[in-house]
């Protein structure tokens, strides 16, 4: 069994997927595809390098469709990972991702606010999104929070 990282975009209430109160299933999310790695010009050596990118484009996926920064990511079977419609920026689909496969979550520091860059790029595309200052600005001024799973389950939201 050969398993791999990907980064799922969650709306805030999809958190409650870490114990499996909420059923993740037929998911886009981001992983490291030979595209993504042409794409961004990464060599072999660079896998963690390719991996914060999809986490990067993840988040950036979630600010599209959800209005925040908010990735879930697991280590799963890559039997269960399907390719994706946009595969330079590592897109795939998962067909289920069980609450023991998610490892942590990525979401804004507190005090951050996103609004304007979440405004400016609902609906859109990745690429369109990277386009906006807004988007650009948000990357560049605030890193995303590392957060356990454990965490989650122990009631530290």
């Amino acid at each position: 069994m050969t398993k791999e990282l990907v980064f799922i975009p969650i709306a805030r209430d999809e958190l409650a997927a870490i114990d499996g109160s909420v059923l993740l299933t037929g998911r886009a999310a981001h992983h490291v595809t030979p595209e993504l790695l042409a794409a961004l010009e990464y060599t072999a050596g660079q896998e963690e390098d390719a991996e914060y990118a999809a986490l990067v484009l993840a988040s950036v996926a979630a600010l599209t469709r959800f209005g925040e920064r908010l990735v879930l990511v697991a280590d799963v079977d890559t039997s269960l990972i399907a390719s994706g419609d946009d595969p330079e920026n590592g897109a795939c689909v998962l067909t289920r991702i069980a609450p023991e496969a998610m490892t942590c979550w990525f979401s804004e520091a507190p005090g951050v606010d996103a609004s304007a860059a979440a405004i400016a790029v609902r609906g859109l595309d990745i690429d369109t999104a990277w386009g906006f200052d807004e988007v650009q600005e948000l990357l560049h001024e605030s890193d995303l929070l590392w957060n356990d799973v454990e965490e989650y389950r122990r009631g530290l939201r």
